[in-house]
């Protein structure tokens, strides 16, 4: 696994962590406080991505390039909702996100990546008969 697939990979567990640390605060802040449950539960949907690109850094042992795709769409998608939420609460999510998704995303991206995501190419076989003499 080239490094910068590594690099990746450590960014989105890392990113996974954080969310998760975040469904703990909300739970708890849903036990605490149960009168405000709705607005702790809006805030649901922003914690799937995140989720959804660590199950996929998980796949990578595949290397199948629909997992690299689909990484990298999740990852555009985080600072993408997080943005939406700016729009509608005015919260800054985005600009701690953004970076971090555009870093993955450029991670992914480079050649290293592409290649090792890339379908294993068969060699050509080798006939087990070699052929029959050309008539003269």
């Amino acid at each position: 696994m080239p490094l910068s697939v590594k690099v990746a990979r450590n960014l989105i567990w890392f990113q996974a962590t954080i969310t998760l640390l975040g469904i703990v605060l909300l739970i708890m802040g849903l036990v605490l406080e149960p009168s405000e449950s709705l607005e702790g539960l809006s805030y649901a949907p922003f914690y799937l991505p995140p989720l959804a690109a660590a199950w996929l850094a998980n796949q990578w042992h595949t290397r199948r390039p629909w997992v690299r795709h689909a990484t990298i769409a999740v990852q555009l998608a985080i600072p993408l909702l997080d943005f939406i939420d700016f729009l509608i609460s005015d919260t800054l999510g985005w600009v701690l996100t953004a970076p971090w998704s555009a870093l993955i995303v450029t991670l992914l991206l480079l050649p290293p990546a592409r290649t090792w995501f890339a379908p294993a190419q068969q060699s050509p076989r080798t006939p087990s008969q070699p052929a029959p003499p050309a008539a003269t």
